[in-house]
């Protein structure tokens, strides 16, 4: 426990209100484990149970638990004498990818009890109060610092018990924390109604963006031409002056393995293809890149084992890349143009239509492209002249729509910080929530 002194100096919140306490946690919660789960554990229907994935959800907003966050397991799966979360408690996920997880939690607010699940710990209050000021203090950097002060140096984030037993909280007067807290509730959800609303214009820009490369990259772009059946399953009509053509006659897959290690690690994500950064510690490591395969500038890379979060891309670097992966090149730029192929190979992954040809389990995403259906998937062909003027066309047009996009993102981040901003300054007195 942190000495008298290191709490008198308020080193993490900074000066404490007239009236406010500053309290040990286990003053308030006394602490229990959550009980194991694994995913093969869940079923439809059963005891309900939150795991540290449902903590840790983006749907998790920590001021309230909800029907999206609730997993079940069968109802004789619960250990005998397991705490259960009721209303006023808080579930802790114990471990995080990074430290900016540690520290999420998510708020009982409702009247339904819920088990802790796996990696999880339980916050049960010590008497039947409302602790949603509380919820709103956990969600603040401020708050969680005290955590984090302990985890900075270590490669697995793990918050136990001792870190949480460790931290102290504020406590205003009742009254003063159900202003704070109708005070955030009426801010929070106007902040959060425009974030939806931005996010709502960037789903229907992203939209848009799909529906207009699929339609320039298999229809072109004169409104009048004249049609054909194309005889591709997925492409009902084609421009009547097109061919169709099957990838092995246009791209030559490469495989060509290292030899030597020192070379640039590249990522395929759906960001594109770009070095990988170690220093995240996320992802997977290997012992050595020597069995990697080499990867030019120019080159085709796609993550063809995973159809649902993999991706292609132009390579615009030199290095390395998974042996798993795809790695090709066109076999006569005379033929074929790579910006115009490339649009069409995303459309493919977007739209989903290499599930059509791939292998795998679809409703886990784990579709992958084998050689002979990529080799054999059948494409449309315009003339190269065309294909250039649709790769051009592509070019400005997206990056008009990415770029309206990187604006609500932008905005969306703002807010985000606004929301904090907010948070922090009404949990530590410092705006005046009484006319709330």
């Amino acid at each position: 426990m942190r000495t008298r002194r290191e709490i008198n100096s308020a080193e993490w919140f900074g000066e404490v209100p007239d009236g406010w306490n500053m309290v040990p946690l286990p003053r308030l919660f006394m602490s229990s484990k959550g009980m194991t789960v694994t995913r093969a554990d869940l079923v439809d229907e059963g005891a309900p149970v939150v795991n540290y994935a449902q903590v840790h959800s983006k749907l998790n907003n920590r001021f309230g638990i909800h029907e999206e966050l609730i997993k079940h397991v069968p109802t004789g799966m619960v250990p005998k004498g397991l705490k259960y979360s009721e209303k006023g408690s808080f579930i802790f996920a114990c471990t995080s990818e990074d430290l900016a997880g540690c520290g999420d939690c998510i708020y009982n607010d409702s009247e339904r009890p819920v088990n802790p699940g796996g990696d999880t710990l339980l916050l049960s209050p010590v008497d039947e109060v409302e602790n949603k000021y509380l919820a709103y203090l956990f969600s603040t950097d401020m708050w969680r610092w005290q955590i984090r002060r302990d985890l900075i140096d270590v490669k697995v984030f793990h918050v136990n018990q001792g870190n949480l037993h460790e931290t102290y909280v504020t406590v205003p007067p009742c009254d003063v924390q159900r202003r704070i807290v109708s005070y955030l509730d009426e801010r929070c959800a106007a902040i959060d109604d425009d974030v939806k609303k931005r996010q709502k214009v960037i789903e229907r820009l992203k939209e848009y963006k799909k529906s207009l490369i699929a339609h320039a990259a298999t229809k072109g772009l004169d409104p009048t031409a004249e049609m054909k059946d194309s005889d591709i399953k997925w492409v009902d009509q084609i421009p009547s002056n097109w061919q169709t053509s099957k990838l092995k006659a246009l791209f030559q897959i490469t495989k060509r393995i290292a030899g030597v290690e020192g070379l640039t690690v590249l990522s395929i994500t759906q960001d594109g293809i770009r070095p990988k950064d170690f220093s995240t510690g996320k992802g997977q490591f290997a012992e050595t890149y020597s069995h990697y395969q080499l990867v030019h500038p120019g080159d085709f890379a796609m993550n063809h084992m995973d159809l649902l979060t993999g991706w292609v891309d132009i390579s615009r670097y030199e290095g390395v890349t998974s042996p798993d992966y795809r790695v090709f090149s066109a076999r006569d730029l005379a033929v074929s143009n790579p910006s115009y192929y490339l649009y069409l190979f995303q459309m493919c992954y977007l739209n989903r239509v290499f599930f059509g040809s791939a292998n795998g389990v679809a409703d886990k995403g784990r579709m992958r492209l084998q050689t002979n259906a990529f080799n054999n998937f059948v494409v449309p062909l315009p003339p190269l002249e065309e294909q250039k003027r649709i790769a051009a066309y592509l070019d400005e047009r997206c990056v008009a729509i990415d770029e309206a996009i990187s604006r609500q993102e932008q905005l969306i981040e703002k807010l985000g910080e606004y929301r904090k901003s907010v948070i922090h300054h009404a949990v530590t007195g410092k705006i005046d929530c009484t006319e709330a």
